[in-house]
């Protein structure tokens, strides 16, 4: 019994070690550089590991695909979910197609603003959000499993930022000209459940300064001893204490904060930050 256990345990080691090194393999360690802006990002696994990614994706017509995503449960199914759901997001986002935004089929006054705003090329990448949900839901739907994710489409020239907001955690956009913050709230339903959901796309207008933070839930939900939670408006404290920083320093300082906060608590889920930094002139 006690050799039984023992090799049971040893694979359940060796699962969690696949299941992380499936996960830092889909991660971007280096990113494209962009005039204007800097980006950083960082997943800190937990021990039993989850669905967390991020990818940064160089699009046609010099824009920038951000993505940040929660995969539902853990381990090695979470993790083999969160190869496919990447996988076909940054697949579709290159395949440059004719997106049903500009089709008829979702014919509004917001999205003809939308067009004269922002290139078509940047609604064909976020068009890949609804066909990996056709995708998923059609052949994968037995599995139970969902994504929340935050895929926005940014222009340097325009600084103009489009996206969608799949069921993700808010991103916090700080205004470095008035000190006004901004959510980013869910604009549609998560991804992976119900078909024929059209994730229609929103926009902001960046400036120079502004600071964008992506995180998932391992980062406001991380725990002290107490059961208290990090919680989104530490996470704004610790945005404003450091708004002047690089993209990189913003997110080791991020995380740092949420180290002394938690001081010793054990990690119950993945911590995932994204940061993207409109850079003043001069930086």
């Amino acid at each position: 019994m006690t050799d039984d256990l023992a090799a049971s345990q040893k694979r359940a080691e060796r699962e969690r070690e696949i299941a992380y090194e499936m996960q830092q393999s889909f991660l971007p360690h280096t990113f494209p550089s962009i005039e204007g802006a800097e980006i950083a990002a960082i997943m800190r696994p937990a021990r039993e590991v989850g669905g967390d990614f991020y990818d940064v994706i160089p699009l046609s017509g010099g824009l920038l695909g951000i993505i940040i995503a929660d995969v539902s449960g853990k381990g090695v199914s979470a993790a083999l979910y969160m190869a496919l759901g990447r996988t076909l997001l940054r697949s579709h986002s290159l395949n440059i197609a004719r997106p049903r935004y500009l089709t008829g089929a979702m014919d509004s006054a917001h999205i003809r603003q939308l067009m004269r705003t922002v290139p078509n090329s940047a609604l064909s990448a976020l068009d890949s959000i609804r066909i990996t949900n056709e995708y998923l839901t059609e052949h994968h739907s037995e599995q139970a499993m969902f994504l929340t994710l935050f895929y926005a489409v940014y222009d340097p020239r325009s600084r103009v930022l489009v996206y969608v907001n799949a069921g993700h955690n808010s991103p916090f956009l700080y205004n470095a000209r008035t000190g006004e913050q901004g959510w980013l709230a869910p604009t549609d339903l998560i991804v992976g459940v119900l078909p024929d959901v059209s994730y229609e796309p929103q926009w902001r207008q960046l400036n120079p300064g502004d600071v964008l933070t992506l995180y998932t839930d391992g980062v406001t939900e991380a725990f002290n001893a107490d059961r208290e939670m990090f919680g989104e408006e530490r996470l704004v404290e610790s945005v404003r204490a450091h708004q002047t920083a690089s993209a990189q320093e913003l997110v080791k300082a991020i995380r740092a904060d949420v180290d002394v906060f938690v001081d010793g608590a054990p990690q119950s889920d993945d911590l995932t930050l994204l940061v993207m930094r409109c850079q003043l002139s001069g930086d």
